[in-house]
């Protein structure tokens, strides 16, 4: 088989190899040892030098094509009139590639994309269902739980989006070669809701690191901020790149799914957002540390509390991305098994957040499970009418550490009182996976 140049993956590398052929092989003279030879030449792919007439030249397989694999080798042969093997059906000059493109390196690619398939498919069942209790549960109407929804949305968003660019586009070599303006555009739209996602992570780690290193702070501006970083900042990387990319000629082929120098204007913000949140993780911890240790004698013990409760972050955050810094090149030792754990959590980072602050979280269980009795209880006629609950919605990090008391006043302050005063130990913020600040709220059954 031939390789069409519509499939090449690593530009830069295809033209260093196209360089080295016409400065070190197309400019040599034919040898003048009487024997015939095929001449040399560039098949559009790879560099062949002058071949003996009746013999076969093999070398390795191009890394930068698609799904090639540089351990095996391509072959071209030369007839004994001294021309290269020419293909029966279609009389063209042929190489032969058939051998760069093994059973198993197809079967990987595939598994790989098996992974993200189920992944964002099971997170975004799980996330809509997480939207739909946060916006049902009235006792959840908080700006924390209004941070988890934009983020849970940006997930089901960049999850769709994925899928749509994965079964539309990357996986159809001829869409790849046509190189069609809507396969670009979605190019950009899947690029601009994972942007979203991470500027979201962003947003999440700086609300809780503003919620208890500032004294005072206002919720409205905080998550007005918020809505800008999450949807309208990402718009200005996404506008440059396509920009850029549109205009260049390299980059500008196969849907843009190559990967250039370009892709660092998206990758950049992302890279910086995560470096902050780690950076808003380890301020929090010290925090927490430091006034666990000021109250209570056992260190160690109290140490351990503020890192597990810190860990709780970590998916909501974003910060299992920091230990995957950098992708193996084609055909290197570890290649397949990075592609395969990066898939799996980027992949179902939706279900693991959505998991541990929707369906795990004891304060939800708690609503769904006083809301399940109390449709039992306006089932039975035995249940006197008009009686009165009270349900009090836990602080999101609220646990038993005297840090900090956190209240909101009519107009939508939040003011925290100095660690030494002699507050409830209830009533302090640290890390854990409540959701809403404390807040009564009474429903009279019907």
């Amino acid at each position: 088989m031939e390789i069409a140049i519509e499939y090449v993956s690593d530009y830069s590398a295809y033209r260093q190899e196209l360089q080295r052929c016409n400065q070190t092989v197309l400019g040599q003279p034919q040898p003048n040892d009487g024997r015939v030879y095929c001449n040399a030449t560039w098949d559009t792919m790879q560099c062949w030098t002058y071949q003996l007439a009746g013999t076969t030249a093999h070398q390795n397989c191009p890394g930068y094509v698609t799904l090639s694999n540089p351990t095996v080798h391509s072959e071209k042969t030369c007839y004994p009139n001294g021309t290269w093997f020419r293909h029966p059906e279609t009389g063209e000059v042929w190489t032969n590639y058939t051998m760069c493109f093994d059973k198993e390196l197809m079967e990987e690619h595939q598994r790989v994309l098996s992974i993200y398939y189920y992944g964002f498919g099971f997170s975004i069942i799980l996330l809509v269902i997480s939207i739909l209790i946060f916006s049902c549960l009235r006792q959840l109407q908080c700006v924390r739980v209004t941070l988890h929804k934009h983020l849970f949305f940006s997930y089901v968003l960049s999850g769709v989006m994925w899928i749509l660019y994965y079964s539309l586009v990357s996986s159809d070599l001829d869409v790849l070669r046509k190189n069609e303006l809507w396969c670009q555009a979605l190019h950009v739209l899947t690029h601009y809701t994972t942007v979203c996602s991470y500027a979201w992570m962003f947003c999440e780690g700086f609300y809780l690191h503003a919620l208890i290193v500032i004294t005072f702070v206002k919720d409205t501006r905080l998550i007005r901020i918020c809505y800008i970083i999450g949807w309208i900042v990402p718009i200005i990387p996404c506008l440059i790149y396509t920009t850029l990319r549109a205009n260049d000629q390299d980059a500008n082929k196969r849907c843009w799914t190559d990967e250039t120098l370009l892709n660092w204007i998206l990758a950049g913000p992302v890279s910086v957002s995560l470096i902050l949140n780690l950076a808003f993780s380890v301020n929090i911890m010290r925090i927490l540390i430091s006034k666990l240790r000021s109250v209570q004698n056992n260190e160690t013990q109290q140490t351990r509390r503020a890192v597990k409760a810190t860990l709780i972050l970590i998916p909501l955050l974003g910060l299992q991305y920091i230990a995957f810094p950098f992708k193996p090149d084609p055909g290197d030792r570890g290649e397949y098994e990075y592609s395969m754990t990066t898939a799996f959590f980027v992949s179902f980072q939706g279900a693991f957040v959505s998991l541990v602050f929707c369906f795990f979280n004891g304060e939800v269980l708690s609503l769904i499970k006083r809301l399940w009795q109390d449709f039992k209880d306006r089932r039975n006629p035995r249940h006197p009418k008009g009686s009165r609950r009270k349900s009090t919605t836990s602080s999101y990090i609220l646990q038993e550490l005297p840090l900090t008391s956190a209240r909101h006043n009519s107009s939508g302050k939040v003011g925290r009182k100095d660690s030494k005063l002699p507050l409830p130990e209830t009533h302090i913020l640290v890390i854990s996976k409540e959701l809403c600040l404390e807040e009564e709220v009474e429903e009279e059954d019907n």
